[in-house]
C-alpha cells in the first residue's frame, strides 16, 4: 500500500481463497496487488444511492465515433439517457444512428448549427436540466471511458462532504497505457494550464505500479477538469449555469474557475481513465484553433483577475513563437488579441457560426501569402540545432536581409516545440494527418513585422488592461445564462423549445 507522502507499506502475503481487506481501517491512499490474482472487487460498507447519469456528448461530422460512443454508454446501466447534439446534420439519416435509435430509446438527438465545443455542450447541458435529479456527464465523441470508471466515480461523488466535480486521468488512445494528464489547474499569476500533481509530460506506465508513481503526490489543488469526460453533481448546472461561448478552448477551464468560486472541488479521481487520440503542437498551434485559444485565455483572465500576468507570458510566448519561425502561430495569437482587444461585446456570444471559418482564412491565406514546398529546400536535418548557436542565429537574423535558406530541420508534429526549429531558415512537419511538404519559411523580414505588430498590441493591452478588465468581468457572466444561450440558439435556427420532449 502507498500514501500521497511517497510513504510505502506491504501488507501480509495472500495465500490461497477469498480475503477482505477493509481499507477504513488503513491510513493509505493506494492498494495494489502483486502475484497471480483472479478477481478483486471494492465495495462500500453502508448502501450508497447513485444518482441516475445524462450523457451530454456534442460531435461534428464524426458519425462513427458518435454512433460508437452513443451505443457504449447507452448499454450502461447507470446511464439514464444520452444527449447527442449533431453539429454537423449528418446523423439524422446515417445507417448507423438509425440503427441505434431501434435498439437504444434512451439515446436522444439534437441537430444544431456548429457552434463548437461550447455549443455542442451548452445544447446538452441546456436539455439536461429535464431530470435535475441526474448526474451530467460531458464526454467527447472519441474519449472512452468504461462503465467501471463511470461508477467509481459516481460513488466518489455522492459520498463527497461537499459538491464535487469529477474528472479522470485521460490516455492515449493509440497506446493504452501512456498517461496523457491526470491533475491540472489554471494559474492565478499567468492564467496558464499546468500540472496540479507531477505529469510535467506524458508518462509511459508498461512495466510500472502505483510503487513508481511518485507524479501522483499532489503540488497544487485542481480547480478544473477536461471535459474529455467531465461528471456533474446533479444540480450543478441550476446553480452555475452554462458555459462561456467561447467555440472552442478554455470553456472547461472557465466553467472549473467558475465552480471553485461558489465551494466546488475539484478530483481527477485515480483508477479511473478515459482513453482519447492524443493532440499534438502542430494541430493545436499552427491550424485554425490556435486564435480561438489565445483569444479565450485572454478573456477568462481579464473576467477572473485585474492582474496584468497573462499579458507578460502572452508577450514572452509570442517572442518564442517568432524567433523559431511559427509565424503562421504568432499572426493567428495576434488576431486573438485583437478580438480580446474589441472587448466582449464584439464577439462574446456573437461569433460561434463563423469563428472556425474566420480562423481557417488567416491560415489559408498565410500559406497563399508565403507559399514554400518542401521540394524545393535544401536537404533537411532531423536533429535540432544545439540551443545556444540556435538563439544566437534566430537574433541575427532579425537585424539582417533575407536570404535564400541554408538549415532546414525535419519534425514531426509530435516533436514540434520553439525549441526544435529554433535557428533553422526553414522547417518540415511530417507525420499522421499533416499534408505532404507542409514546409515553412523563416524569413527575418516577417519576423520584424510579427515583433514590432505583437509589441505594439501587448502595450495596448496592458494601458487598457482595467477597462477590459471590468467589461469581461461584468459581460462574461451574462453570457453564461440560460437566457443568453436560448436567444443564441433561436438566432442559430435551433430553438431548444422545439427539441424537448423528443
Amino acid at each position: 500500500m502507498g500514501s500521497r507522502d511517497g510513504r510505502r507499506e506491504a501488507l501480509r502475503p495472500l495465500t490461497a481463497g477469498s480475503h477482505e481487506i477493509c481499507l477504513a481501517r488503513e491510513e493509505h491512499d493506494w492498494l495494489w496487488i502483486d502475484g497471480d490474482v483472479r478477481t478483486v472487487a471494492w465495495t462500500v460498507e453502508r448502501s450508497v444511492e447513485l444518482a441516475p447519469v445524462t450523457v451530454v456528448m456534442p460531435t461534428f461530422r464524426r458519425e462513427e465515433d458518435a454512433v460508437a460512443q452513443a451505443g457504449r454508454f447507452a448499454q450502461m446501466e447507470c446511464v439514464h439517457q444520452v444527449i447527442v447534439v449533431d453539429q454537423g446534420g449528418s446523423l439524422a439519416e446515417h445507417p448507423g444512428y438509425l440503427a441505434l435509435q431501434e435498439s437504444a430509446p434512451g439515446v436522444r438527438l439534437i441537430s444544431q448549427p456548429n457552434l463548437g465545443g461550447s455549443g455542442g455542450y451548452a445544447r446538452g447541458m441546456l436539455c439536461s436540466q429535464e431530470f435535475p435529479e441526474d448526474s451530467v456527464l460531458l464526454s467527447d465523441d472519441d474519449a472512452v471511458i468504461s462503465e467501471e470508471s463511470l461508477l467509481r466515480m459516481a460513488t466518489y461523488q455522492a459520498l463527497a462532504a461537499q459538491p464535487t466535480i469529477l474528472g479522470t486521468p485521460l490516455f492515449s488512445a493509440q497506446e493504452p497505457l501512456r498517461l496523457i494528464a491526470l491533475s491540472e489547474a489554471v494559474r492565478a499569476n499567468d492564467f496558464q494550464w499546468h500540472a496540479a500533481d507531477g505529469v510535467r509530460a506524458p508518462v509511459d506506465l508498461t512495466g510500472t505500479s502505483p510503487e513508481d508513481w511518485d507524479f501522483l503526490r499532489p503540488r497544487g489543488e485542481a480547480n478544473y477538469t477536461g471535459w474529455w469526460a467531465t461528471l456533474f453533481p446533479p444540480g450543478t448546472v441550476a446553480e452555475l449555469g452554462l458555459p462561456a461561448p467561447f467555440f472552442l478552448k478554455w470553456d472547461d477551464a472557465e466553467y472549473g474557475l467558475r465552480a471553485t468560486r461558489r465551494g466546488y472541488r475539484h478530483v481527477v479521481l485515480p483508477g479511473t481513465s478515459v482513453h482519447h487520440p492524443p493532440w499534438d503542437a502542430y494541430r493545436t498551434q499552427m491550424s485554425w484553433t490556435s486564435r480561438v485559444l489565445h483569444r479565450n485565455r485572454l478573456a477568462t483572465a481579464a473576467a477572473y483577475s485585474p492582474r496584468r500576468g497573462v499579458i507578460l507570458s502572452s508577450l514572452v510566448h509570442q517572442c518564442k513563437h517568432i524567433l523559431s519561425g511559427h509565424h503562421l502561430t504568432a499572426a493567428l495569437w495576434d488576431d486573438g488579441i485583437e478580438g480580446f482587444l474589441a472587448g466582449p461585446s464584439a464577439w462574446l456570444g456573437h461569433d460561434l457560426e463563423r469563428a472556425r471559418a474566420e480562423g481557417q482564412e488567416i491560415v489559408t491565406r498565410w500559406h497563399e501569402d508565403h507559399p514554400v514546398a518542401a521540394s524545393e529546400l535544401p536537404p533537411a536535418r532531423r536533429a535540432p540545432l544545439p540551443f545556444v548557436p540556435a538563439v544566437l542565429r534566430a537574433a541575427l537574423r532579425l537585424v539582417t536581409p533575407d536570404r535564400a535558406p541554408r538549415v532546414v530541420v525535419e519534425v514531426t508534429a509530435e516533436e514540434l516545440h520553439w525549441h526544435t526549429t529554433m535557428g533553422a531558415d526553414a522547417f518540415v512537419v511530417t507525420g499522421a494527418g499533416v499534408p505532404d511538404g507542409t514546409a515553412h519559411l523563416v524569413q527575418g523580414s516577417t519576423a520584424r513585422s510579427l515583433l514590432l505588430g505583437t509589441l505594439r498590441r501587448h502595450l495596448r493591452m496592458a494601458l487598457r488592461w482595467s477597462s477590459l478588465h471590468r467589461r469581461y468581468e461584468r459581460d462574461l457572466p451574462r453570457a453564461t445564462t440560460e437566457r443568453a444561450w436560448s436567444a443564441l440558439f433561436d438566432r442559430a435556427g435551433s430553438s431548444p423549445e422545439a427539441e424537448r420532449g423528443r
